[in-house]
């Protein structure tokens, strides 16, 4: 069932957003990008059944990037890693900005995750359909948190498939972490983040933001998991809110807006003087 947007005042820009999803990425839907900066200038990015290591996941979102407009760059969770290996192997030159939202370099895993995709992944279903039966129980252990969990797991493998998560898995997510500088260090970063996210480390964020010479973060305060696209309405705005620093906005347009502005306040101001 696709998304239902909220309702957001629509920011006009001056470049494209080519978004990338997370983990997976079937079954993903982002209606307020498009409502909040025009369905016409949204690109998202999900990973099809090429994408099976990380060349080719990198190859792909390349396949993505418009040719000459000027474009910033949006990457949810495991999306955003890939565009961190993406820009440290080379600088693209109409790439305005980068913004991760819930990313850094790399996603962490706990050791039960760990244990089940080093096997076949038919016991991802396993494991599923025994997390389901548990379910009155998770409840009293997860809380506010279990149907998001549900949710995410469900959709992982109806979706994406079993087979896909545990391929993307090994091939990619194992295989992210091991950059340690960008190409171009002056791309403005943007960071939209929880204040804690359980997969994502706080020093490898800090390791992430020390790669970049202009980084600004945007605070999402939740007691939520992880950053998914269920937060998308408070990330657009927390995105438009830096929309100048990141490339959306071209600082000779955000001029000319704000001398319109002062010429219609004057016009309307020598009107109400001229009528006294």
């Amino acid at each position: 069932m696709p998304k239902i947007p909220h309702e957001h005042e629509r920011l006009g820009i001056d470049a494209k957003i080519v978004v990338a999803t997370g983990l997976g990425g079937a079954g993903r839907f982002y209606p307020d990008y498009e409502v909040k900066f025009g369905k016409e200038n949204c690109i998202i990015v999900t990973w099809d059944k090429r994408c099976t290591d990380l060349d080719a996941h990198i190859n792909y979102l390349k396949e993505k990037i418009p040719k000459k407009e000027p474009f910033v760059a949006v990457g949810h969770s495991m999306g955003g890693s890939i565009w961190l290996e993406l820009v440290s192997r080379e600088s693209i030159p109409n790439m305005k900005g980068l913004v991760l939202v819930g990313a850094a370099r790399t996603l962490r895993s706990d050791q039960g995750i760990k244990f089940l995709m080093r096997h076949h992944w038919m016991r991802i279903w396993g494991m599923v359909i025994m997390m389901t039966l548990l379910a009155p129980i998770m409840v009293f252990i997860w809380r506010k948190k279990t149907y998001d969990t549900y949710r995410e797991m469900w959709r992982f493998v109806t979706k994406d498939g079993a087979k896909k998560i545990h391929t993307q898995y090994n091939q990619t997510l194992k295989r992210l972490g091991g950059i340690t500088k960008v190409v171009n260090q002056d791309l403005p970063l943007l960071c939209v983040r929880l204040t804690s996210d359980t997969l994502v480390d706080e020093e490898d964020l800090e390791f992430t933001k020390a790669m970049f010479n202009n980084v600004r973060e945007q605070i999402i305060e939740t007691n939520s998991l992880h950053l998914t696209e269920k937060f998308d309405h408070i990330t657009v705005e927390k995105i438009a809110n830096e929309a100048e620093f990141i490339g959306l906005i071209s600082k000779e347009k955000k001029y000319s807006d704000e001398v319109k502005i002062y010429d219609e306040k004057s016009e309307t101001l020598a009107e109400v003087q001229a009528s006294r």
